[in-house]
């Protein structure tokens, strides 16, 4: 690895005028030099596409798209498209990093011998001060090399977080691997987070908090509700798909954890979110019954508990179907999608 390697972060911009300016000037703070800031204004209806362009005009070593809307996965595909850099970064185009983030993470490449470094992070506010926080991601205090499989594993048990900006690699991940993000759905981390672990060869976490989470109005974490169940199913099946292909020992694990998830989360929340909330179509809720069994059939003989019997049991049996057919078809006119939180 060069240490002056060219590094392209990448931002998908929309709706943020309020912060982007002090995003882009922490991205541009970075103690290592040589990077690209690829933004990327997906279509914003505010300011943030002259911001952008102004940007551009202050710093050779910034790039704009303009593009139609298209939400975050369009946003950061296209982005990628055009990323000159031997490692890729993505951030959010509301939330700030340290100015040493692309050179700690390089350091720690050469240092462990490693190709993909993930860190910690913290929370701030919309003013930008700091607040309490506690996340199952920052539990560590030393740096741990971790396999691939090791590393899947503990995503899956959300000890590592899915999100893109918590962790630095090589561009040959992405370009290497037909990598894309999934269009015109949210959820977009978790679907595609094992695609990066899987194919480094080694991981090394490292005890820095080098990325400050702006939490604001509307910001969401991807927590589980019926707003988002779908995308939350889609993003699990993606995975799932993936670590099936990839790492099929790992199968057997896979199911038990997702059905312990979906056990764990209030079954009245999974029920109104395919009753009121879904709208899935027939070819859908078929194989959303499909999976069910299937995560069934990997685990053979291993005892699951009542609350999971009960939730596999609404997504297999013909009730859900009943109940999803009597749900009105909205009539809402579609909005723009947002990129961001």
């Amino acid at each position: 690895m060069d240490s002056d390697s060219l590094v392209s972060i990448i931002v998908p911009v929309y709706g943020v005028e309020e912060f982007l300016d002090a995003s882009v000037r922490s991205a541009l703070a970075q103690t290592h030099r040589n990077i690209e800031l690829i933004l990327v204004d997906d279509e914003s209806p505010d300011r943030c596409p002259q911001m952008c362009d102004e940007w551009a005009a202050k710093d050779d070593r910034v790039k704009v798209i303009h593009q139609r809307n298209g939400g975050i996965s369009a946003a950061r595909n296209a982005g990628l498209k055009v990323a000159a850099g031997a490692y890729i970064y993505f951030m959010d185009p509301d939330d700030l990093i340290e100015p040493n983030l692309v050179e700690r993470c390089l350091s720690a490449m050469q240092e462990h011998d490693a190709d993909l470094v993930m860190f910690q992070f913290d929370t701030i506010g919309e003013s930008g001060t700091e607040l309490e926080s506690s996340y199952k991601h920052n539990d560590y205090s030393d740096s741990t090399v971790l396999t691939p499989q090791e590393a899947i594993k503990l995503q899956i048990q959300s000890e590592i977080n899915g999100y893109f900006w918590a962790f630095l690699a090589p561009a040959s991940t992405y370009l290497d691997h037909d990598f894309s993000f999934p269009v015109g759905r949210k959820i977009e981390d978790m679907a595609r987070i094992c695609n990066v672990i899987g194919e480094s060869k080694r991981i090394v976490r490292i005890p820095d908090a080098l990325y400050h989470y702006r939490l604001r109005s509307g910001s969401a974490m991807g927590a589980i509700s019926t707003s988002n169940m779908s995308d939350w199913l889609q993003a699990a099946e993606d995975r799932e798909n993936y670590i099936r292909g990839r790492y099929p020992e790992l199968k057997r694990y896979v199911a038990l954890q997702t059905l312990n998830i979906l056990g764990n989360t209030d079954f009245e929340t999974i029920r109104q979110s395919i009753v009121y909330g879904l709208k899935i179509d027939p070819e859908s809720r078929t194989k959303f019954k499909d999976r069910m069994q299937g995560f069934l059939d990997d685990l053979e003989d291993t005892d699951i508990s009542e609350k999971v019997k009960t939730v596999v049991d609404f997504f297999r049996g013909d009730q859900s179907d009943a109940d999803a057919d009597r749900v009105p078809e909205s009539g809402a006119d579609p909005v723009p999608v947002q990129t961001g939180k």
